[in-house]
């Protein structure tokens, strides 16, 4: 997958498929959008988008990619 080409990376509780957020993608950036769960957004802030989103299961999220 060419991470260039995101956009938008929307975030999904893994049991119900409630909408948790989104991370949103600037070229080599990325930041969290009306993402509530503090402590994963610490973690997992600064990270690689790569590294990121392999943690999401962890946080009981799934995701979405919404490409350009």
């Amino acid at each position: 997958m060419n991470y260039l080409n995101v956009k938008e990376i929307r975030l999904f509780d893994a049991d119900s498929l409630e909408y948790a957020g989104c991370i949103k993608v600037n070229g080599q950036s990325w930041h969290y959008d009306g993402v509530k769960d503090d402590y994963m957004i610490g973690v997992t802030s600064g990270m690689p988008l790569k590294a990121a989103l392999q943690c999401m299961i962890t946080f009981n999220l799934v995701y979405e990619i919404i490409e350009e």
